[in-house]
């Protein structure tokens, strides 16, 4: 099976020092003005190929089937089996996760011509969000008002909007710390609080400096609090440097931890853990 060539494989994307070891993030090349190749085409299963095929937009299949190949490959080299044989499946929520139960915890998220997938190789759940700032930040200052209202948990509401992260951060992080839990994202925004973390700045970034777009090249610590039905779940989170016009973010957790007996608990019970 014919590989892709060295121009669209994914590359990693610079991570915060501090981001524990095991965890990564890759972004894939995508170039929407073209079909996706021939050889992402070939790792698919049926279902996916079809999934790809329905999509009324051209650059919405081309995204789909560019992250779902990269998804295979990187998932295939770590497993040690072909690209098209990686076992793939999803968990209650709908979350794709390794059908095996053993190997990387993973996660994908992609927006405009950003691409991204983070993986997890030492047995922490691991989530990534990025978005177009525009697609967040648009509608009038009504629409805008009520998202807000929407996504802010009560303590952030209380908080002065000075004191807040920027909104695109708080809604990156927000996606990336619930697709990490793998529960519902809409009913579960306002259980979760940010704020800018008051501690030491983060290590230098590890990972290759130019992510284009002339974005910094580092992240920021964010607290989180697990507020309701999240309680007792613990959970990590940084910004991710991101390209011109994008926010990005990371959360990771150790399912060890979670509170037993709890829905998403026993919703990790079979899914991917390395070993």
């Amino acid at each position: 099976m014919q590989s892709p060539s060295a121009a669209m494989r994914p590359a990693p994307w610079p991570l915060p020092g501090t981001v524990p070891a095991g965890l990564s993030v890759w972004r894939v090349p995508l170039d929407l003005g073209r079909p996706a190749p021939a050889e992402d085409w070939a790792v698919l299963s049926a279902d996916e190929a079809a999934l790809a095929r329905r999509l009324r937009q051209p650059a919405d299949g081309v995204r789909s089937v560019r992250a779902r190949a990269a998804l295979r490959r990187l998932l295939g080299e770590r497993l040690g089996v072909p690209a098209p044989d990686v076992p793939l499946g999803t968990g209650p929520w709908g979350r794709p996760r390794l059908a095996s139960g053993t190997g990387p915890d993973f996660n994908v998220s992609h927006s405009g011509d950003c691409v991204l997938i983070a993986l997890s190789e030492r047995g922490l759940a691991v989530g990534v969000d990025i978005e177009r700032i525009d697609a967040i930040l648009q509608g009038t200052p009504a629409e805008r008002s009520a998202l807000e209202a929407l996504v802010l948990s009560p303590r952030e509401q209380a908080t002065a909007p000075a004191a807040r992260p920027a909104f695109p951060d708080v809604w990156t992080a927000k996606e990336a710390v619930l697709k990490c839990l793998g529960v519902g994202v809409a009913e579960h925004l306002a259980g979760v609080s940010l704020e800018e973390a008051p501690v030491a700045p983060w290590l230098p970034v590890r990972g290759p400096a130019d992510t284009g777009g002339g974005a910094p090249q580092e992240g920021r610590r964010l607290r989180v609090w697990m507020e309701g039905a999240l309680q007792g779940f613990g959970v990590q989170a940084c910004t991710l440097a991101a390209p011109a016009g994008y926010a990005a973010a990371l959360a990771w957790s150790d399912p060890l931890g979670w509170p037993q007996g709890t829905p998403i608990a026993r919703s990790r019970e079979g899914a991917s853990a390395s070993g």
